[in-house]
């Protein structure tokens, strides 16, 4: 029997006419039924035509909104991910997303999942958020009374509700030990048995796994598998930390502003002062970071253009190098004087550029999003020493 979220949940248990199975954590319903809200206010389970049982039952899983073109940035180092992306689309074996948190690493995911299978369901697991105990019932399913709590017509788990789609697997570097051994077993044998089950299931569905962590070290020091590691990594995409996609900061800056502008009457630019901001912070945080920096700039300012004191408090000061003159200069000020003269900015970006990168020119202004000969130019022009 397979389960599917609801959107609408009651508090009161009811039976399903078709398979006499109730429900019980008033979060999932029968796929051979449909919710009906009657007369008391109070969702009923009412038994669906042959026909439409169907159609219900492809609406297992997630949503899944992003595709390759939604994953914002043009430059070298976000191209090659995605470029590699879209071929490994093309293949049904395994891809592990690699990339700090924040990066975009379930937009990849979904990218993936929507090139290769879209019409089958997207399942997820964050391996982090599930406890320790019940990431294998999450993960291969459950009989009925494998333990105590368990539902008596049990749970499929979401491998098999993954069937004929994409399992998405976030933070596996998080798995239990144990867990990884019964995952290989399924990766191997296109078979899983639920916990307290005495029978195998054949399934077919496409795996995608993410980490944020050195899953190599991990394996050296003996907390991952080394023979599911080599499962995992047979393809391997590489996601950049925004620190390295200095070019793509204001685009992607741009591009939340009018995703989260919808109740304000005109988009607001990004001062020449708050670029030059954005682009010399390292973003610890990534993508999800400069999200919710202009989130918070669109609930501050108060014209029609983002400054740099509209930014959140560490945005403009920062990760900033104190030893070097210009991180001096910037730190000495308080948020609400960031917005000196415009070369004095630019000279605190070129140089906490060049600090990070080690006075390599050419990555520097890949973070700075400029040319070389830009970059050469302005150093010039600053009176600055190359």
């Amino acid at each position: 029997m397979c389960f599917r979220p609801a959107t609408a949940i009651t508090k009161r248990k009811k039976i399903c006419l078709d398979c006499g199975s109730a429900n019980p954590d008033t979060q999932t319903t029968c796929s051979n039924c449909s919710a009906e809200l009657n007369s008391e206010q109070i969702f009923n389970y009412v038994e669906l035509p042959p026909h439409l049982n169907a159609k219900e039952e492809k609406k297992v899983g997630f949503e899944t909104d992003f595709n390759f073109s939604s994953i914002i940035g043009e430059s070298s180092r976000i191209e090659q991910a995605k470029k590699l992306a879209k071929r490994f689309a093309a293949s049904s074996a395994n891809v592990l997303l690699i990339g700090e948190s924040g990066t975009g690493k379930e937009l990849f995911a979904q990218a993936i999942h929507n090139q290769s299978c879209p019409s089958g369901p997207y399942m997820v697991l964050n391996c982090a958020a599930i406890p320790r105990n019940l990431i294998e019932s999450e993960l291969f399913g459950y009989d009925g009374g494998a333990f105590t709590g368990a539902k008596k017509s049990g749970s499929p788990g979401k491998i098999e509700l993954a069937q004929g789609g994409t399992l998405f697997l976030d933070e596996i570097g998080d798995m239990p030990l144990d867990t990884q051994a019964v995952l290989l077993r399924v990766l191997e044998n296109k078979q899983v048995m639920r916990v307290g089950g005495a029978k195998y299931q054949k399934v077919d569905f496409r795996l995608i796994a993410a980490t944020n962590k050195d899953l190599q070290l991990m394996v050296d020091e003996g907390a991952f598998r080394l023979d599911l590691y080599y499962r995992l990594s047979v393809l391997s995409v590489h996601i950049p930390p925004l620190r390295q996609r200095g070019e793509d900061i204001i685009a992607l800056a741009k591009f939340f502003l009018k995703k989260h502008c919808s109740n304000i009457d005109k988009i607001p630019e990004i001062s020449f002062e708050a670029q030059i901001v954005l682009k010399a912070y390292d973003w610890p945080g990534n993508v999800r970071q400069l999200e919710n920096a202009m989130i918070h700039a669109l609930h501050v300012f108060d014209s029609d253009t983002i400054l740099p004191e509209h930014l959140p408090e560490g945005i403009a000061n920062g990760h900033i190098d104190q030893n070097t003159k210009a991180g001096r200069t910037l730190l000495k000020h308080d948020r609400k004087q960031t917005t000196e003269s415009i070369k004095e900015l630019e000279e605190i970006a070129i140089e906490n550029a060049l600090v990070r990168t080690g006075n390599n020119i050419a990555q520097a202004a890949s973070i700075l999003g400029v040319s070389k000969s830009t970059l050469y130019r302005k150093i010039k022009m600053l009176g600055m020493k190359e």
